[in-house]
């Protein structure tokens, strides 16, 4: 009477893996996470680079630069989403078999006998199987520069996934053009959220914006003065103008205030000193901060009041100045 169920087990029992279908987005985009635990940062490749770029052997985080196995890589909702639908396989294939032994019983009942046993089969509810969906497509697309892998993510990336490349000054822009989105989202925010959790999230997004700024600048510097100089800078040197400024000049010759003017050096000096507080600090201004920013606008114990256009202005001066050190330094 259970033959096709006894068969069904059977056969379940040999399988080893079930096949669950991943959808691109819509723009052909692929989900995927950085398994390192400390990182898990969500990023996405183009599904044709997946299949004819990216190499089975190892993946490369673009945020912090993990190395593992491509088949490492899938995001922690996908692989629930695919568990759900390989259990939904199951439960349709036990389903089907357990009504073909009710209708095969129902086939061999005798009308004539004494007692005639069938198998009836109630509820049991087929899953719907939808292949495991895509996130929507994220706000930044690039390509490789040297091996012409495409891949898109929010925030910034370091590291080309497939090659792991890493070009200064691209990065760089990229960063800088996140930065300026994330700046532009005031009055979206305003709109669609609750006046009390707008506030604090434009507040948050600007704040972070002014700590990208310096981290960009920083990641361009090292960069460049490895690839022009043979060596690496001491840590977080390019975090503070004037030891970065020490730097160029011991090697090339050149401060920064050779490459933009002093009034606009000066602001730039201001901005760092802000994301000192911001990172240091909780923002709450202390004598330190007024004292190398030369920012009186401030009381020692008040907090930074970061507005949307000092982060673009912040953005448009750090721009400029890379701009005239890889001017000077050449490709």
């Amino acid at each position: 009477m259970f033959n096709n169920l006894q068969r069904e087990l059977e056969r379940l029992g040999r399988t080893r893996e079930i096949s669950v279908p991943i959808e691109p987005d819509t723009e052909g985009y692929l989900d995927k996470e950085c398994p390192s635990e400390s990182c898990l940062f969500s990023f996405k490749i183009h599904d044709d680079d997946w299949s004819n770029i990216v190499r089975d052997e190892e993946l490369i985080c673009p945020s912090c630069g993990h190395v593992a196995p491509a088949k490492s890589w899938h995001p922690r909702a996908q692989v629930e989403a695919a568990r759900d639908y390989a259990l939904g396989t199951i439960t349709n294939s036990m389903n089907k078999a357990m009504r073909a032994d009710a209708a095969a019983s129902k086939g061999r009942r005798n009308s004539n006998s004494f007692l005639s046993i069938t198998l009836d089969v109630k509820g049991g509810r087929d899953a719907v199987l939808v292949p495991v969906a895509a996130a929507e497509p994220m706000r930044l697309r690039t390509a490789c520069e040297d091996c012409g892998c495409r891949y898109s993510y929010v925030g910034a990336a370091y590291f080309c996934p497939s090659c792991g490349a890493n070009s200064a000054s691209h990065t760089f822009t990229q960063t800088l053009n996140t930065i300026r989105t994330a700046t532009g989202l005031g009055e979206t925010l305003r709109i669609t959220l609750d006046p009390d959790e707008a506030e604090v999230m434009i507040r948050t997004l600007l704040e972070k914006a002014i700590q990208d700024t310096v981290m960009s600048f920083q990641r361009l510097n090292e960069q460049l003065y490895q690839r022009h100089c043979g060596k690496i800078a001491r840590r977080n040197a390019f975090q503070n103008l004037d030891a970065g400024s020490d730097l160029w000049k011991e090697e090339f010759g050149h401060r920064y205030v050779d490459l933009i003017s002093r009034t606009k050096l000066d602001q730039l000096r201001v901005y760092f000193q802000q994301r000192h507080l911001l990172a240091h600090q909780l923002g709450i201004v202390d004598q330190d901060y007024i004292d190398r920013s030369g920012d009186k606008s401030y009381a020692v114990g008040q907090r930074l009041l970061i507005r949307d256009t000092a982060v673009l202005d912040f953005a448009d001066l750090i721009e400029e100045l890379s701009q005239q050190l890889l001017g000077k330094l050449g490709p």
